[in-house]
């Protein structure tokens, strides 16, 4: 194959890619651009495997992150090239290895390690950790995710690609039976969660306004009484201070007070906490008729916005419905934080979150899913309020109940449940990635170190 054709191959699977994400939502066109993008990086070398994934991730993110412009302009291109950088590093060595040990039996194997414990050291411990737009995600939710996550559900489909685009007969053989497999699971997703008792009572607003007072004014004209009632992030974008020596609580903590005890609820809302040196936490407070249960400092503030300094603990809060999770936004974009909340014994999430109109509704979309794969990860229900979108109610299996428009002020009524048992992933699943990345890297230095590159290579290079 000439380099030209890959490099226009390398293109097309990026370009393919970008259908299986949101707003399209194409989910089996990740078994054809992963096997396409492998086909081609295979065999390739390090140097040209990277620039061959480099070409497929600047496609990929710069089609699917193209709402990155409306938050940082032109810097956008940098974002876009260190995203790709790392998908250039999986294919480089793909084409690497393929090159130096063309007739390595385990070779799609180890493709599927390279993508994957790369991918998973980009999403959730790089300085720049970006969790968006992978193979798992593509896929969907479905039945591997409350066994091995996001991640071991992307591990087998780069393995499925891998076995297609990157073996010989037995490998296709094999990746065809995966691909076959992880189809039905798409095709057959857990259902609706049917629950026996009444649940909680939930109220979720939704606005871009990002003022206490309507917010507050919102909730006291709805007839809402015995449940929980959540605001969006920053959603009183300053800190509510407690009562001073004299007694007299400020009019804001009055008001909120006056606000529970009147509709006998919890309110989660999203505000700040001063810190010294004119720094502040993001923090998501939880407050009832008795005083303040609790609050949650973000744990992932958004990279280069003034986010807040980033929260240590994920500790659910107690209220007499059971204990809620209270991550803010961008904490559940992350596998670890809402699997921390759970092991700690979170029953249930309510999540304030901020996605500014102008990101785009494609953003929206691209956003909302990530709840889904956390709800099911860890079997957990959710409701999540947005500022403008999307406000939404998820049940434990991942299933989106109800939802508000995107961009539409408005209140989202339902209820929510508590569960207890905690998944398989929550439990040890969640070692899955980590043990591909620590498997990836003693397989790449077996390759460097101790197998004999191929005799054709040996004799070309000498």
């Amino acid at each position: 194959m000439s380099t030209r054709l890959r490099f226009l191959l390398a293109l097309i699977s990026g370009g393919l890619a970008v259908f299986a994400f949101p707003p399209f939502s194409w989910w089996p066109l990740t078994f054809v651009a992963w096997p396409l993008l492998f086909s081609v990086v295979k065999g390739s070398g390090g140097r040209i495997g990277f620039w061959l994934g480099m070409t497929h991730g600047l496609a990929l993110y710069g089609c699917t992150l193209s709402w990155f412009w409306f938050i940082f302009g032109p810097a956008v291109l940098a974002l876009w090239l260190i995203l790709a950088l790392f998908i250039g590093i999986s294919c480089g060595l793909i084409g690497w290895a393929g090159k130096r040990h063309p007739g390595l039996k385990w070779l799609p194997i180890y493709m599927a390690l390279a993508w994957s414990g790369v991918e998973y050291f980009r999403s959730e411990w790089f300085w720049l950790r970006f969790p968006w737009m992978t193979p798992g995600l593509a896929l969907g939710p479905t039945w591997l995710s409350p066994l091995i996550g996001v991640y071991g559900a992307g591990f087998l489909v780069v393995l499925a690609g891998a076995l297609l685009g990157g073996g010989g007969r037995v490998s296709r053989v094999l990746g065809s039976a995966l691909t076959l497999g992880l189809v039905m699971l798409a095709l057959n997703r857990p259902g609706l969660v049917r629950e026996s008792g009444p649940g909680i009572p939930v109220m979720a607003l939704q606005s871009e306004r990002v003022d206490f007072e309507s917010y507050l004014q919102t909730s006291k004209d709805r007839s809402f009484h015995e449940g929980v009632i959540l605001w969006p992030e920053y959603s009183a974008p300053f800190e509510i201070k407690d009562s001073p020596p004299d007694g007299n609580p400020p009019r804001e903590r009055a008001n909120l007070h006056q606000l529970v005890h009147d509709n006998h609820a919890v309110l989660v809302f999203g505000t700040m906490k001063d810190l010294p040196a004119g720094k502040h936490f993001n923090v998501a407070r939880t407050l009832d008729e008795s005083g303040d249960l609790g609050l949650h400092a973000k744990n992932r503030p958004v990279h280069f916005m003034n986010d807040g300094e980033p929260g240590q603990t994920a500790e659910p809060v107690a209220t007499r419905f059971g204990k809620l999770g209270t991550p803010i936004c961008f904490d559940c974009d992350y596998t670890e934080i809402i699997r921390r909340m759970v092991a700690n014994g979170a029953e249930a999430f309510t999540v304030p979150i901020m996605d500014a109109n102008t990101w785009t509704a494609r953003e929206h979309l691209q956003h909302a899913e990530l709840f889904r794969h956390r709800a099911l990860e860890n079997g957990r229900w959710f409701v999540v309020a947005a500022t403008s979108g999307m406000t939404q109610i998820i049940d434990s299996h991942g299933n989106r109940i109800a939802s508000l428009p995107l961009m539409d002020e408005g209140v989202l009524e339902g209820v929510i449940h508590i569960k207890q048992q905690q998944t398989f992933f929550t439990r040890i699943g969640w070692l899955f990635p980590w043990l591909v990345m620590i498997v990836a890297t003693i397989a790449t230095l077996v390759l460097r170190f101790r197998f004999n590159a191929s005799p054709a290579l040996n004799a070309s290079t000498r």
